[in-house]
């Protein structure tokens, strides 16, 4: 039984590390609503899905030896993340980079508090994505395996989401999880976009399934404008 603790302990301590690692020290370029463009190392600090005691905001520094500044959303237009990373290609690693790009979002109706999302479809229809940990048993934990998080879409250093939303211009996004607890993707999907008739009829006769969702927003891009 202690042995059993002791590896299960080891385990969520690993997810820990592993999920909280992806909002590290990061190369970036960030791009200020005054026009100052940034050029450095930046992260974005993950928060909570309940309450948040504190407002979210990103860290940037220079290089890896200078002080760090921190920006509210409000000053922020975009951050533009280089990734590196190795993937095991036909047995070799190979060094590859991949590039990101968050924007912050309102993350209430009264449009009050801001925060950073990552753009997976862009377009006059955004479908972005966060990495947010939940409170379970007391205490805040990522939410890698939990019931409700979504799938991976864009999967790196930075991408691993299990809050997804739909953003339009304007308006607060509304959080588009596969997973629902009130009703089935497609009932949801079906209400949301009923501004578009074909797009709501492929929807209905499972043309589109919930893993089809970036192909969705793209559909409504293409022909629902």
């Amino acid at each position: 039984m202690i042995k059993k603790s002791l590896y299960t302990l080891l385990f969520l301590v690993f997810c820990s590390n592993f999920t909280f690692a992806q909002y590290g020290w990061t190369d970036a370029v960030v791009y200020l609503k005054n026009q100052k463009v940034l050029t450095g190392l930046a992260k974005i600090p993950m928060m909570s899905d309940g309450l948040n005691l504190k407002k979210e905001q990103l860290k940037f520094k220079t290089d890896k030896k200078s002080k760090k500044s921190k920006y509210k959303p409000e000053e922020i237009d975009s951050i533009v993340f280089t990734i590196t990373y190795k993937e095991r290609v036909n047995g070799n690693r190979i060094e590859k980079t991949r590039v990101e790009t968050y924007i912050p979002i309102y993350l209430n109706n009264r449009q009050t508090k801001m925060g950073f999302a990552e753009i997976l479809v862009d377009g006059a229809l955004k479908l972005v994505g966060r990495t947010v940990s939940v409170q379970s048993g007391g205490g805040f934990m990522p939410t890698a395996g939990a019931p409700n998080m979504a799938p991976i879409y864009h999967p790196g250093y930075m991408g691993s989401h299990n809050q997804v939303l739909i953003l339009r211009d304007g308006e607060t996004p509304e959080i588009f999880n596969q997973v629902s607890l009130t009703k089935s993707f497609r009932k949801r999907a079906m209400e949301y976009f009923e501004d578009c008739p074909v797009l709501k009829t492929k929807i209905e006769t499972k043309e589109f399934k919930k893993e089809d969702l970036q192909d969705i927003i793209r559909f409504y891009n293409s022909n629902c404008n």
